[in-house]
């Protein structure tokens, strides 16, 4: 279970347990993240909502915060101070303020929201999530809790609790973000999408990156099937592919826990490195 890893802190007061129906099976560190849904966002270009899959690429930690929560507060110069610090290093911090009380309370009010914003100086993206939707799919139980998402859009750490800059847990954190920041980020990505009989896969790579077509791109599934990624132009020497190379999938594959097998130049790179890389579609 989710929640099974969390340590959470004494310093906790108003931390409550929810009687809410939660899903069948929260997902675990090592499970990819579960999508955001929500579609009212502060701090947003627009007002625009985020999707984790257009975020692949960077580190992203989620916040669960609701602003009358002292415990949420407290912990928030921390939060804006990881902002600050690591924003153009690659992470993105992403508020989801989940109310605890009754719509009457003011915590489902959009202007409140904004006005705690300013107050705290947060500027980061910052989700309403008033149906605890994404409370939900995470399984989440307490106030204020944390999830840390890795390059490839994977839980990496989970846990629940005020701390306070430059204590013990904020360094924990801080070690967690820069381990994460320091792994390199993916070369290429596995598009997949519904077509006239089966699911066709695309293998897009990274800017700049090129895929070798010489060894030919291969995901294999939990059942042992392999499907093998091929185009019709490559370069004129004949070593990459010119174009992102596609499978088909037939209707009805399991495509969770694959694992795809690839040989990717990186951009400013001479020569290929062998890419083992888990896809979970």
């Amino acid at each position: 279970m989710f929640v099974a890893n969390m340590r959470v802190s004494p310093l906790i007061t108003c931390l409550a347990a929810l009687a809410v129906l939660a899903p069948a099976r929260p997902p675990d560190v090592g499970d990819v993240a579960p999508e955001l849904t929500n579609e009212s966002w502060l701090n947003t270009t627009g007002h625009r909502s985020l999707h984790l899959a257009d975020l692949r690429g960077r580190v992203v930690l989620l916040n669960f915060w609701v602003f009358t929560c002292g415990n949420c507060t407290r912990t928030l110069p921390s939060l804006i101070d990881f902002d600050e610090r690591y924003r153009d290093r690659g992470l993105t911090i992403i508020g989801i303020h989940t109310p605890e009380f009754p719509p009457y309370s003011g915590e489902h009010d959009r202007a409140n929201v904004q006005r705690a914003l300013r107050t705290y100086g947060i500027h980061f993206p910052v989700a309403q999530d008033n149906d605890r939707r994404t409370w939900d799919a995470y399984g989440i139980r307490f106030w204020p809790s944390f999830v840390l998402i890795d390059r490839r859009g994977r839980i990496r750490y989970a846990t629940a609790g005020e701390f306070h800059q430059r204590d013990a847990t904020y360094e924990d954190w801080r070690r967690r973000i820069e381990r994460l920041l320091d792994e390199q980020a993916p070369t290429v990505r596995v598009r997949a999408e519904p077509v006239a009989g089966g699911i066709r896969l695309t293998l897009e790579p990274a800017a700049g990156a090129r895929i070798n077509a010489r060894a030919k791109p291969a995901l294999e599934l939990a059942d042992g099937t392999v499907l093998r990624f091929d185009a019709s132009h490559l370069t004129p020497d004949s070593a990459y592919f010119a174009e992102a190379p596609t499978a088909l999938a037939p209707r009805g594959a399991n495509l969770k826990h694959g694992t795809l097998r690839a040989s990717i130049c990186p951009a400013g790179e001479r020569y290929c490195r062998e890419l083992v890389l888990p896809v979970d579609l």
